[in-house]
């Protein structure tokens, strides 16, 4: 059981969060075992939306939501409850000295109820004004000064079933199974006037309802693996799974059309794969992959309008690797390549009346590749060196446009302490190379088209842990062990990532660094 409360890091963003965790193993039999376990998690909040730079500039690096009734940004208009829980119980039993079987079944849920103004991050007043409509759309009503908002409601529950075999024989192990799962998906929204006690307002639709989605997803996907061992020192693990996918969307008013829509689309993939590794000497290895991956199209498809027959999206992954121990060090490198065909990405329009929103179009193809080099060593006297760096590049096909959101470069280095029988520390350095906030923009024709913009430059971060394992003190406690953390140590507080746009004058919003935290933490081993 866990409950914590804070005022928020950023300006007026309080929030308070609790958490129950059980979990309890039984043996049925010396080969038997049948485990229970369930969380439960709900935080409430008022949430933020970004800020633009001016707003950065005027009131402060750590600028969340304002104190003003009279704007959009005030806290009190936007306040959020999350829940989320998930359950299982799972039973393990070795049916004969060859075969072991594992049967987990499981339910997850999450919810996302809030209200919100139409733009939290809004100062200006004059973004302000609400215009009721009534049900045959004539304008009725128009209220310069209210506040317009919205409630909305999102909402899923998951049920699900994993039954797994492994099957040992000579030439090695034998892997099979089949995963099953149903989620039911529920979410709408509908317009407020947040002035006059969140009461709702009809729009030229004649109705307040931005959506109301209604949505139902069914999985069953079984795979067999082969564990083979056909001479020493290599593993092979050829694979197959195969995925059967059907959602039955059912919108009585769709989230861009504004109109109903029921659609049904199934979807089946092969996925092969087949990994090896193989100990070239007694301290070095090497590993090679090669596996195909599947998505369906998202909700987010279906939103804009009736996709038809659109394709899914589909991967082919290559992985290959090194690793070497060496006395007092170990140094790995490994090169990714990622082909994404029917790549589903979202882009930014022009939108008359509404300034600019989100949409979801086939981009046709990426190409994600990369290189990561991570070395370790053992100076000695429980100290010991450490560093990871990877180059990334990610852009889409036939284009030099990269993909949003993905560093060119990411690394982490520092210093470790380690002694099991007292104190022990880490300080570690952490560096993300700079990235793109979108990779599209609305062309002179007002169709979306895939270009850079906003760029994030990158930026490095320090952490410091530290405490002490304190064994054997007396008492009624048998081993204590006080620690401190000390997140983002020197204080940087730069543009970390892009935030979307002003739905009013379209200014762009960025997140910045959370500043320097400070955690104490005691723990303690009753006998």
């Amino acid at each position: 059981m866990q409950h914590e409360e804070t005022n928020g890091y950023l300006t007026n963003s309080a929030e308070r969060r609790s958490n129950l965790m059980f979990k309890d193993v039984i043996d049925l039999a010396p080969e038997t075992t049948l485990t229970f376990e369930t969380t439960y998690n709900k935080e409430w909040q008022f949430t933020t939306q970004g800020a633009t730079l001016a707003e950065y500039a005027k009131y402060g690096k750590n600028y969340g939501l304002c104190n003003d009734p009279a704007a959009q940004c005030y806290y009190g208009y936007n306040p959020s409850t999350y829940t989320s829980d998930f359950d299982y119980v799972s039973l393990k039993s070795r049916l004969a000295s060859w075969l072991t079987m594992e049967n987990q079944l499981y339910t997850s849920g999450f919810e996302h109820d809030y209200t919100e103004s139409t733009d939290a991050s809004q100062t200006s007043t004059a973004a302000n004004g609400v215009t009721f409509y009534n049900t045959a759309g004539k304008k009725v009503a128009t209220y310069a000064h209210d506040i317009p908002g919205k409630y909305a409601d999102a909402k899923f529950r998951s049920y699900g079933d994993t039954l797994r075999f492994k099957a040992h024989t000579s030439y090695g192990d034998v892997l099979f199974g089949v995963w099953a799962d149903v989620q039911k998906d529920r979410r709408y929204t509908y317009a407020l006037d947040l002035s006059k006690n969140a009461i709702p307002v009809p729009s030229k639709t004649g109705s307040a309802y931005s959506y109301d989605i209604s949505d139902l997803n069914t999985t069953i996907q079984p795979y067999l693996e082969l564990d083979i061992h056909p001479w020493k020192g290599v593993v092979i693990k050829p694979g197959m799974k195969y995925s059967m996918f059907t959602r039955d969307y059912d919108a009585a008013i769709n989230k861009s059309t504004k109109v109903p829509l029921n659609d049904t689309q199934h979807y089946g993939s092969w996925q092969p794969s087949i990994a090896i590794n193989q100990r070239i000497m007694k301290n070095w290895s090497a590993y090679a992959q090669i596996a195909r991956g599947f998505l369906a199209p998202p909700m987010s498809v279906f939103q804009v309008k009736s996709v038809g027959n659109v394709k899914p999206e589909t991967t082919l992954n290559y992985q290959v690797g090194s690793v070497y121990h060496g006395k007092n060090w170990m140094l790995s490198l490994d090169g990714y390549y990622i082909d994404f065909s029917n790549y589903i990405a979202s882009a930014q329009i022009k939108v008359d009346g509404i300034g600019t929103t989100s949409t979801y179009v086939n981009s046709g193809g990426a190409i994600y590749k990369g290189i990561e080099l991570e070395g370790q060593y053992v100076i000695g006297y429980g100290f010991s060196l450490y560093g990871n760096y990877s180059v990334n590049d990610a852009r889409y096909k036939h284009s030099t446009v990269r993909v949003a959101t993905t560093p060119d470069s990411l690394a982490s280095f520092g210093l470790l302490y380690e002694n099991p029988k007292g104190p022990y520390f880490s300080l570690m350095g952490k560096y993300v190379g700079h990235h793109w906030g979108l990779d599209s923009t609305t062309n002179a024709a007002g169709n979306a088209a895939f270009e850079n913009q906003y760029k994030i430059h990158s930026n490095v971060t320090a952490d410091l842990a530290l405490g002490w394992r304190i064994h054997n003190i007396g008492g009624f406690m048998r081993d204590v062990t006080p620690s401190l953390k000390i997140s983002n140590l020197f204080n940087n507080r730069s543009i970390s990532d892009f935030a979307g746009n002003q739905s009013y004058g379209d200014a762009p919003l960025y997140w910045r660094l959370a500043g320097r935290s400070v955690f104490f933490n005691m723990t303690a081993t009753f006998p």
